[in-house]
């Protein structure tokens, strides 16, 4: 179990850059934050797996002063969000996130912003 610290970044929203070329929206970030992940987790010691693995990411995300709601319903998506990590564990923790058979997740407010990570055979 490792915790990466920033302001988790969502995968998924592509924009057009011209000549057929498509790039993510936050693509700077994106990359930024999906190898703060692999960084995270090597230091964690994470070690590759070939089988099977179950992933749980717990999202910490911050609340503006204005917002009253207990729990961020609103964006950015879970699934991004998941999207990413899975992403940033690839080469890292398996071989490819097609390994992946079972991914808990939440999201929730709170600090210091980041995602907790645990991944397990």
């Amino acid at each position: 179990m490792f915790f990466v610290q920033g302001l988790p970044i969502t995968q998924g929203s592509m924009k057009h850059v011209g000549r057929g070329r498509m790039v993510h929206v936050k693509q700077k970030e994106l990359m930024a934050w999906r190898a703060k992940i692999g960084i995270e987790a090597r230091k964690a010691g994470v070690q590759k797996v070939q089988g099977a693995v179950s992933v749980t990411l717990s999202f910490t995300l911050p609340r503006a002063k204005s917002v009253k709601r207990e729990l961020p319903h609103v964006k950015p998506d879970l699934d991004k969000l998941v999207r990413a990590c899975l992403d940033g564990l690839t080469g890292v923790a398996y071989y490819d996130d097609g390994q992946v058979v079972k991914i808990i997740s939440i999201k929730s407010y709170g600090f210091p912003t980041g995602v907790l990570v645990a991944i397990n055979e």
